[in-house]
C-alpha cells in the first residue's frame, strides 16, 4: 500500500480565492484529487496550513508545520507523517492528471527503488505530481534546515529518478496539458468547460 497526499497550502493569489475549493463538475478540486489518490494508493490526506475548510471531506489533514508558504514544507510534512513507505504527492491545482498516470508513477517508484520518480513536462520537473519514498526524508530535512526551499534542487539532492519528457509522454494516461495548473480565473474557466 501507499499513501496519497494533496497539497492545499498555496495562497491562490492569482485566483483571488482558495483554488483548492473551487468546484469542477460540482466537486471541489482538492476533493477530486483526494478521491483519485485514494483509488490509486488506498489512502489519501490533505497537507497544508488551514484544516477547517477541508474537514467536511472526511480525509486526514496533515499540518505542514511552517509559517512559510513553500511546497517543500508540505512535501516534507507528508512524508514524515506517512505511515506508508511510498507516497504520491499531488498539488490540488493540477486536476487534469489522470489516475492511470499517478498509478504508473507509483509503479515505477516501487520497481526502481529510487527515493522519488519525478516526471518532466513542458520543460519543467513536476515534483508536485510525483511518487516519493520516505527514503527521501533526510535530503528534504537537510534542505529545509539550510533554508533551501527549491524543489528542483531537492529533487537533485535526493537522487530521484527523473523521467525525461519523452519517458513522461509514454506513461499510461499522459496527454498534453496533463500537468497544467489552474492558477487564474481564466484557467479555471477553461478547466470548467472541459468538465461540462
Amino acid at each position: 500500500m501507499a499513501y496519497g497526499f494533496v497539497l492545499v497550502g498555496g495562497l491562490s493569489t492569482r485566483m483571488g480565492r482558495d483554488k483548492a475549493l473551487l468546484p469542477l463538475g460540482g466537486v471541489p478540486m482538492a476533493l477530486l484529487q483526494a478521491q483519485k489518490l485514494e483509488r490509486v494508493c488506498g489512502h489519501a490526506a490533505f497537507v497544508g496550513k488551514e484544516p477547517a475548510p477541508f474537514a467536511v471531506f472526511g480525509y486526514p489533514f496533515v499540518p505542514d508545520q511552517s509559517a512559510e508558504r513553500a511546497a517543500l514544507h508540505g512535501l516534507l510534512a507528508a512524508l514524515a507523517w506517512s505511515p506508508e513507505e511510498l507516497a504520491v504527492v499531488l498539488a490540488a491545482d493540477v486536476p487534469r492528471v489522470p489516475e492511470t498516470l499517478l498509478a504508473a508513477l507509483l509503479a515505477r517508484l516501487g520497481a526502481s527503488g529510487a527515493p522519488a520518480v519525478v516526471p518532466t513536462a513542458a520543460g519543467h520537473l513536476q515534483p508536485l505530481c510525483a511518487a516519493w519514498s520516505r527514503s527521501a526524508l533526510p535530503a528534504l530535512r537537510l534542505a529545509v534546515g539550510a533554508g533551501d526551499l527549491s524543489l528542483r534542487r531537492v529533487v537533485e539532492a535526493t537522487r530521484a529518478l527523473v523521467l525525461s519528457e519523452e519517458e513522461t509522454a509514454l506513461l499510461p494516461g499522459f496527454a498534453s496539458g496533463a500537468f497544467q495548473n489552474v492558477n487564474t480565473p481564466e484557467e479555471y474557466r477553461a478547466a470548467e468547460e472541459e468538465t461540462d
